[in-house]
């Protein structure tokens, strides 16, 4: 009888890239670490090339809409941070993709850190104060370009008649 040890070494990858993470921030004053993104989906927000400053977190920290970045195998990505959720198989982290627009899930522990800074062709800025009150309410409309408008009212709707139901 043979053990499958896999998931158990991904998770302590996982939470070892976190910690270091961690300790690279501390050893900054708090700043955060710096990281250089090759290729952006989000080009109006944060270019490609551009260098990102993140503090590492966990899901349950987040608010709708942060710029989250996800490691993915060997490689990072920027993506939007959508929802947390406990299930019975874990912590997992619903995020979404620029381009091409897909809702996509992590486990918490794919979760590096939350961006915090963006340097680009010499301009440091927040990378969430460059998008106007509209953009960020069609955003939360649709999930990211994600979904319908239509259907997520529906889904709200059905949310709201299984609430109300007597029983």
């Amino acid at each position: 009888m043979s053990h499958d040890y896999r998931g158990f070494q991904d998770k302590i990858g996982a939470d070892m890239a976190t910690a270091s993470a961690a300790a690279a921030s501390v050893d900054r004053g708090g700043k955060g670490s710096k990281l250089r993104i090759r290729h952006s989906d989000m080009e109006a927000l944060v270019p490609s090339g551009a260098l990102v400053e993140f503090i590492p977190t966990t899901g349950h920290k987040l608010k709708f809409g942060d710029i989250v970045l996800v490691r993915t195998g060997n490689e990072f990505s920027l993506r939007r941070f959508v929802s947390f959720q406990i299930l019975k198989s874990g912590a997992k982290v619903s995020v979404a993709r620029m381009a091409p627009p897909q809702l996509e899930t992590y486990p918490d522990g794919s979760l590096v850190g939350k961006v915090t800074k963006v340097e680009a062709k010499g301009v440091s800025y927040d990378p969430l104060k460059k998008e106007g009150q509209l953009v960020k309410w069609r955003n939360e409309w649709t999930f990211f370009g994600t979904s319908s408008m239509l259907k997520r009212f529906g889904q709200h709707l059905k949310f709201f008649g299984k609430m109300m139901k007597k029983k």
